[in-house]
């Protein structure tokens, strides 16, 4: 029989969606980062139930990197964190390997026990040169500087969302062959549960052309820079790949 020694936190979907909104709203009403600052700090301090906080921050190709700290050493030590930047790709020389990590206060999130684990809570941080600046390598930061420029200076508010790069069909043979539905209506092409390939775009033009594999809602084609050749499936429609390239490079 097991005993939980200590309560960890462990929020509910409704009441993490609350949270992590009311922290979107402060984001967009600007409000000051010292006083969300205040507001944290105050916040790990009174809950108990929080053991740990994860500080993220992106490397040159986006990847996520997550640090665990205690949340007792996080409270008396969040404008000290250091890190060795040699072990992320694209930042600091391994004679010159130690970073900083500031805290982006108004970037903290509040995540899904059952997916990070309970009794965490999350949040941004910033990379910091040897000399105090913003690393030049830390993308996400670079970005939202030239984000607050323009704010200051024009007042643009500037809105940045992932790249969606394809889609997701179920089915357990996503890797077979797929030709398009007799109707031509992305719609009705969307609402199937056939299985489309990451690897292949389908289209019913039967010319060479340029394919990218990603389609176009408007012109019902696909674009790429390398060029394509069909060949007649069973159904009758057209299946589009790639024509298959030399290496650049020779053993």
């Amino acid at each position: 029989m097991s005993i939980d020694l200590q309560s960890h936190l462990e929020l509910p979907y409704s009441e993490l969606e609350e949270l992590n909104l009311r922290a979107k709203e402060e984001r967009l009403a600007r409000v000051p980062a010292e006083q969300i600052q205040g507001e944290r700090l105050k916040y790990l301090s009174d809950e108990k139930r929080i053991k740990a906080v994860t500080v993220l921050f992106s490397d040159l190709e986006g990847r996520l990197h997550m640090l665990d700290y205690d949340k007792k050493f996080f409270i008396k030590s969040w404008d000290n964190l250091t890190f060795d930047g040699s072990s992320i790709r694209g930042f600091s020389a391994q004679h010159e390997s130690d970073l900083r990590l500031g805290i982006d206060w108004p970037a903290f999130y509040w995540g899904p026990a059952d997916v990070f684990g309970p009794g965490k809570v999350m949040v941004f941080g910033e990379v910091i040169d040897k000399n105090g600046k913003p690393y030049a390598a830390d993308l996400r930061a670079v970005l939202k500087a030239y984000a607050w420029s323009l704010y200051e200076k024009d007042g643009y508010t500037l809105n940045a969302a992932n790249e969606i790069e394809g889609f997701l069909f179920k089915g357990t043979d996503a890797s077979g062959a797929i030709t398009k539905p007799a109707s031509s209506s992305m719609s009705a092409w969307a609402g199937t549960t056939t299985p489309f390939p990451a690897t292949r775009c389908v289209c019913s033009s039967t010319a060479l052309r340029k394919c990218s594999g990603r389609w176009d809602f408007k012109t019902k084609r696909t674009t790429r820079k390398s060029r394509l050749r069909s060949s007649k499936s069973t159904t009758g429609m057209r299946k589009w790949w790639p024509r298959p390239t030399k290496s650049r490079f020779t053993d």
